[in-house]
């Protein structure tokens, strides 16, 4: 019989972290920061990000190279009349980037077509599996 801790040992070591990346995305259309998004096909080559419900990404595993590390950050009051500090938590590894580019309208078969016209990427948003 498994006991509650070692439930949440296993709960841990199952969650998958994935980078997703943008690229030049962010500088072709404007994302609102409150923006609603939803992210389907995760077990597929090429998951789609709809942002909005107005624009559709489409995207591609790559493989990290190295350690990849994901953080969260969150404010601490220390005392009364001191400042809050930060402290900084390792979430997880990364072991797959999620690389978006704009798809294309779609075509009479109903599929979408991606465009190759937006690859190199700068903007990162982190997100795991579980959205």
């Amino acid at each position: 019989m498994m006991n509650d801790e070692s439930v949440k040992q296993i709960t841990k070591a199952e969650a998958e972290y994935v980078l997703m990346d943008l690229g030049d995305v962010a500088r072709h259309i404007d994302i609102p920061s409150n923006a609603s998004y939803i992210l389907s096909g995760m077990d597929t080559l090429n998951p789609v990000l709809t942002i909005d419900g107005k624009f559709k990404l489409v995207g591609e595993y790559t493989e990290t190279i190295g350690t990849c590390l994901a953080f969260s950050e969150k404010e601490v009051s220390v005392g009364e009349n001191q400042k809050p500090q930060k402290i900084t938590e390792t979430v997880g590894k990364l072991h797959k980037i999620l690389k978006f580019r704009l798809a294309a309208f779609d075509n009479e078969d109903g599929e979408t077509k991606a465009t190759n016209s937006l690859k190199d990427s700068s903007v990162e948003v982190f997100g795991d599996q579980s959205l």
